[in-house]
């Protein structure tokens, strides 16, 4: 095999680069087509390939949106709460704005006086047993795609470091050989 055929860092950079491009535009696809919504967890998707320095490879691929994105996979939200994997008509006791702020409403404080911990009031639900309606359903809008595309990263990845051993070896080469003098 020539060294021309192996997969530089840089070109195996540029192609899980590519791959987190793929999948992003993928799940915008899918919110657009799937939801009326405003479009701000669509426009608000961003990737980023981590790597140690220009010269290193990527070693991580993480996607960035905003909250209502994971609210949205599940079902969630705009007066649907989680209750045993399924959407249902409810709230939690504290929002999210509530933690972030530090702040404890009325039934919150109610709880915190009973002596239920902070973590319990902040995963407390009030669920509306009189309305059985459910208008919302989980969307899985960007698992599917990491799902469906991961065999192309996986291949991209044992490409690059097969082709890293395989130059290792070379370069090595001549070491596994018994010295004739």
């Amino acid at each position: 095999m020539s060294e021309e055929k192996l997969l530089s860092v840089e070109e195996f950079n540029n192609q899980v680069t590519k791959w987190a491009l793929v999948i992003k535009s993928k799940s915008r696809r899918t919110l657009a087509s799937n939801t009326r919504s405003s479009g701000r967890l669509a426009t608000n998707i961003d990737k980023f390939v981590d790597k140690l320095s220009d010269h290193d490879p990527a070693y991580k691929v993480k996607f960035n949106f905003l909250r209502y994105g994971v609210y949205r996979s599940y079902g969630a939200g705009r007066g649907y709460v989680i209750v045993n994997g399924r959407p249902v008509r409810g709230y939690r006791v504290r929002s999210d704005k509530e933690i972030r702020n530090k702040v404890f409403g009325l039934a919150a404080g109610e709880m915190l006086k009973k002596g239920y911990s902070v973590r319990d009031i902040n995963t407390a639900k009030y669920v509306d047993k009189n309305d059985l309606r459910v208008a919302r359903k989980p969307l899985d809008w960007i698992d599917q795609h990491i799902n469906s595309d991961m065999d192309t990263l996986a291949d991209l990845v044992q490409e690059f470091y097969g082709d890293e051993a395989l130059r290792q070896m070379l370069q090595d080469f001549d070491k596994l050989k018994i010295k004739k003098k």
